[in-house]
């Protein structure tokens, strides 16, 4: 089930064990970072349980980023603490490319334990590597080792296809779009912020993410990593009704052309 609330609203965030699996875009200064006012409320929700954040970036971008969301101060504040993948990716993938060749990644054990919860968080960002970045791509990259996913871009259609195929191995999610800004054109960095004024929720990041790419204006069926996921077999998961109320049609990163060459494989 897939619901909507008002931008800032709390949000109905079970009180577990968890790991906050952030998109975290840049080490510098970005609209397109997690806002850490949202960050806050998560943990305020979860107070006086184990929770852990992370993302996934090269040992100095990553400790670049904390400093600048100021996850160190909230992690403080909050008792949570903050798991570095590049340290502490010790768990082993094995892909399957489309060519039939064998992939293998490191990821945090953590993200495929079923008895904790994962907190996906992402901002709805026009990316120029998956048209729409949003919660499924950042539940399966933001947990690996930073140089076993930049490893996987080996064409956009791989590429989509690993980002499904990760995700489907991770069970127990709570996946969250923050999406009081979309970031539109050719984000993250060099993308636009547009106020858009909703949150959107759900145990299955590829139907939040199936419902807000529609509410974006964006065809569910251009994003391939949704394509992987279901196979073709698309859901038909309805739009909530403030979705449906607060519809846009959000411009795209310039090479989008380029991005839906995957279609052709």
């Amino acid at each position: 089930m897939v619901e909507a609330f008002p931008a800032d609203s709390a949000l109905p965030i079970p009180k577990k064990d968890a790991l906050i699996v952030l998109a975290v875009h840049s080490y510098i200064p970005s609209q397109s970072n997690p806002r850490p006012e949202f960050v806050e409320a998560i943990l305020q929700a979860l107070q006086g349980r184990d929770v852990s954040i992370t993302f996934s970036m090269p040992k100095s971008y990553f400790e670049k980023a904390v400093k600048i969301i100021g996850l160190e101060k909230l992690a403080g504040k909050y008792g949570a603490r903050i798991v570095q993948p590049h340290q502490h990716a010790n768990f082993k993938l094995e892909l399957d490319s489309p060519r039939g060749a064998k992939i293998k990644v490191r990821a945090l054990e953590a993200a495929f334990d079923e008895s904790l919860l994962k907190i996906v968080v992402a901002i709805p960002v026009s990316h120029p590597q998956t048209i729409l970045y949003l919660t499924t791509p950042t539940a399966a990259l933001q947990v690996l080792e930073p140089k076993d996913a930049q490893n996987l871009y080996e064409g956009f259609r791989p590429l989509y296809k690993y980002i499904a195929d990760i995700y489907k191995l991770e069970k127990n999610t709570l996946c969250i779009v923050d999406g009081k800004f979309v970031i539109e054109g050719d984000g993250p960095i060099k993308g636009f912020q547009r106020y858009w004024g909703v949150a959107v929720t759900g145990e299955n990041c590829a139907e939040v993410d199936y419902v807000t790419a529609h509410a974006l204006g964006v065809n569910p069926e251009d994003l391939g990593y949704l394509y992987f996921y279901y196979g073709g077999a698309w859901p038909k998961t309805p739009l909530p009704p403030l979705l449906e109320k607060n519809k846009l049609s959000i411009k795209l990163t310039s090479n989008v052309g380029i991005l839906l060459t995957w279609k052709k494989g």
